[in-house]
Parts: C-alpha cells; sequence; structure tokens
C-alpha cells in the first residue's frame, strides 16, 4: 500500500475534528510505518557469490628458488590468502636427506621452514611440499610447489626418470618412495641405511629425480612408509647401475618378496565342470617357453595352466567372461616367482591380454597373441 493509499483513509478521521490528538497520532504512526516498510522492500541480500576453486598463489619466496651458496636457518613462503598444511607428513620431503625434521610454521598466509640441520656443502637440495598447502576457506589443494637451493656456486641440473608398475597387476604404483644409493654403498645395505636421494612416483606411476650429482647410482623402490624394508614390503630395484642424465625410460618392477602364489578360487568338481555349458580357449603364440596361462573372473584366479609350446589349449571352461593373464615360468617350476634382492632376481614376466575372453557354451575360441618381450 503506498503511502496517499494510508493518507486518504485515516485523513477524513484526522480532520473531522481538528483537536483530535488520537487521530493525529495514528496518522503520524501509519505515515512512520509505510515509509520504513517501503525503505526495506527493496533491500536485496547478497548472494554468497562463485564458489572459490583456487588454491592458493604463491607471491614470494625469500630466499627466491635457486638460491646458491645457501647459508640461511629459515625459509618464507608468502601467499595471497590464509593457509594451513594439508596430510604435511605424508607429502613433504628434502632431497637428499638431512639428519634432522625440518620443522614448519603457518601463520595467516605466510609458511616458514627451519633448517635446524647443517647442510653438505656443493650440493643441491630439493624441497618437495606438493599436495602440503591449501586455503583455509575451502580447502583448495596446491598440487604442485617445490623449492631448491644449493650449498655451492651452481645449481645441479641432471635427472633420472621412470615408472614403476606392479609386477603382478601390471598396474602403476603411485605415490610410492623410489631412491638412488651412490654406486658405492655396498649391496646389502641399500634397503637398511637412508638414501642419498629420494623421490616419490605420481598417480600415474611415473617418478623424476631432479638436480642430482653426476655420478653412478643403484636405484631401487619401496612401498612402505619409511626408506628401510619392512616384512609385508613391495620393492624393485634395476641390477645394473644407473647413470645421471642419461637414463630417463626406467621401467622399475615391483613385488613383494615373500608373496604367496594365488589360490584358484573355484569350488567345482570335475562332474559340476562337465555339467556345465562349457566351451575351449586356443591361444596362438609366439613364444617358445614354458609359460604359465591364468584365468581370472573379477579379482579371483578360476583356472591355471602351465604348457610348454604353443598353442595352449585349455577345455572345460564354464561360459562367461575371463581376463587373461600369461606368465613366463623362467625356472618351470609353476608357480610365479617374485623379485629377489639378495641374488638380484628380477620378477618373472607377466603380460595382460587387453581384451576381455568371453567363453561361449560349445565354442573354441581362438586367439592369437604376439609378445614382445
Amino acid at each position: 500500500m503506498l503511502v496517499a493509499d494510508i493518507v486518504s483513509v485515516v485523513k477524513p478521521y484526522l480532520f473531522k475534528n481538528k483537536t483530535n490528538l488520537y487521530y493525529m497520532k495514528i496518522y503520524f504512526y501509519c505515515i512512520l510505518t509505510v515509509l520504513f516498510l517501503s525503505s526495506c522492500a527493496n533491500i536485496i541480500m547478497p548472494d554468497g557469490g562463485e564458489k572459490d576453486t583456487s588454491a592458493p598463489n604463491l607471491a614470494k619466496i625469500y630466499p627466491p628458488s635457486k638460491a646458491i651458496n645457501f647459508k640461511e636457518k629459515k625459509i618464507t613462503f608468502y601467499f595471497d590468502e590464509n593457509i594451513a598444511a594439508n596430510n604435511w607428513n605424508d607429502f613433504f620431503f628434502i632431497s637428499p636427506l638431512l639428519k634432522g625434521e625440518i620443522k614448519h610454521k603457518i601463520k595467516n598466509k605466510e609458511l616458514t621452514l627451519f633448517l635446524d640441520d647443517t647442510l653438505k656443502d656443493n650440493t643441491t637440495y630439493s624441497l618437495i611440499l606438493n599436495n602440503c598447502i591449501k586455503d583455509v576457506n575451502e580447502g583448495n589443494i596446491l598440487k604442485k610447489l617445490e623449492y631448491l637451493f644449493s650449498t655451492s656456486e651452481q645449481i645441479d641440473t641432471l635427472t633420472i626418470k621412470g615408472k614403476l608398475i606392479d609386477a603382478k597387476t601390471l598396474e602403476p604404483k603411485k605415490n610410492t618412495w623410489v631412491f638412488l644409493h651412490k654406486e658405492s654403498l655396498i649391496d646389502s645395505l641399500s634397503f637398511k641405511s637412508k638414501p642419498t636421494y629420494i623421490t616419490k612416483s605420481n598417480d600415474e606411476g611415473y617418478f623424476s629425480f631432479g638436480n642430482i650429482n653426476d655420478l653412478k647410482y643403484n636405484i631401487f623402490s619401496i612401498s612402505g612408509l619409511d626408506f628401510t624394508y619392512q616384512e609385508g614390503d613391495e620393492i624393485g630395484f634395476k641390477n645394473e647401475l644407473i647413470y645421471s642424465g642419461k637414463d630417463s625410460n626406467l621401467i622399475i618392477y615391483m613385488s613383494d618378496p615373500l608373496y604367496k602364489k594365488d589360490t584358484i578360487k573355484t569350488t567345482d568338481t570335475l562332474e559340476q565342470v562337465e555339467s556345465k555349458l562349457t566351451g575351449s580357449l586356443n591361444i596362438e603364440s609366439n613364444l617358445d617357453t614354458n609359460i604359465i596361462i591364468q584365468l581370472y573372473k573379477g579379482d579371483k584366479l578360476y583356472k591355471e595352466d602351465f604348457f610348454s609350446k604353443s598353442p595352449y589349449i585349455i577345455n572345460n571352461i564354464p561360459a562367461g567372461e575371463y581376463t587373461l593373464y600369461l606368465i613366463i615360468d623362467d625356472n618351470n617350476n609353476h608357480i610365479w616367482d617374485t623379485g629377489s634382492f639378495a641374488i638380484k632376481q628380477q620378477p618373472e614376466k607377466v603380460y595382460f591380454y587387453e581384451k576381455p575372453v568371453n567363453i561361449r557354451t560349445n565354442w573354441d575360441l581362438e586367439v592369437n597373441w604376439a609378445i614382445s618381450e
């Protein structure tokens, strides 16, 4: 209702008796009420705007990254918004390792690292802070942040790169430690002492050592949380020495040295198999060696057979879809042998057939499988 409408209603009563204070009060109260309501009617509360999906931006670092002749005891990172730590102990590391822990402090938009240990001479250090920092408001994570400094007059620039693969499943090994030991280290100490350089594989299994010295190294990987072998850890290694700056396409296969053979997950008796609707699998291959053929249903080993030459024929397979694996049985012991660092033995090679194998009733399925060793 407009002010004029209110006035038209109360005005006759008001001026019917000009000395009537009661009607005058009503008149003024109505005017004030309408003015208040009209002033509030068009107020629109602001919305929150678009959600912040951006990670914190690094505004400045002191001392700057790639500093040489480094002698500082702390490093400060300045961001464009308030920050918090994100699983710091899981992601943060320095390479080469220091004896003690690097302490950190976060205050509003600043992160400070404290270097209390004595640094080695003529060494380039890499501080890895990937996924360590997030913003306070939305928890957006800064995926990549690295800092370099050198105690000499130059930054080392050589690299070693590669990929970690699970030797049995052929899946990439992500977020897994990889480390380098200098050539002079005794082999038996490789999994019992702290390495020279360390890094971690990414979500696709790839790893990279950057800014390392021009030396020969032993390279190892381990699935545990620290840098020494514990029972149950998977390990990987190369038998030969690795050269910095030259080896950039390494493939390291990881396995559990204490791996136990998969158990066949089927309760079918011979009579049950023969009564089912079954088919056969005929595999032609270019291999001329002892092999193991495994058929999986989901993640369960359903059937396994052993052959010394092609074709590989498997009968009485219940109709259905299977995953096909082929293992090179080097020692003809009818089991998959894992890697052994003690005798410098790599895991036996496993190959995965990329397409599902569909077994049909009373059907002989032929598969041509060319293996490139």
